[in-house]
């Protein structure tokens, strides 16, 4: 009971850096990546979940009607769940760490 003072829940939403298919191969990738947060399509759990509504949620509509609704390629949701602020961070982190070091190996990437 004493772990269960820090308070949990909460959304957060950033766009990875890039346009059109580099932003959606790499918001991807960050996804895939994460270990203690799990990929899903729905955002409602005790733990914390992943989403990257371009290839998941939004995945038939069109781009251009995508972007046309603000639903930019590289966004990505995160619903932040009981696990320890660290952990979380520390695996956001680290995914993007390998997406980005799995880029300047290949000799690239649209950083922009």
């Amino acid at each position: 009971a004493e772990h269960m003072k820090q308070t949990y829940g909460g959304m957060i939403a950033f766009i990875v850096a890039g346009e059109g298919d580099v932003a959606l191969e790499r918001a991807k990738r960050v996804c895939e990546g994460l270990k203690v947060v799990n990929l899903a399509v729905s955002l409602g759990s005790v733990e914390s979940l992943v989403e990257h509504p371009a290839s998941m949620t939004h995945a038939m509509i069109p781009r251009e009607d995508r972007l046309a609704g603000g639903l930019d390629d590289g966004l990505i949701r995160i619903s932040v769940g009981i696990e320890r602020g660290c952990d979380l961070v520390a695996d956001l982190k680290n995914s993007l760490d390998r997406v980005m070091e799995s880029e300047k190996n290949a000799g690239g990437g649209d950083t922009g």
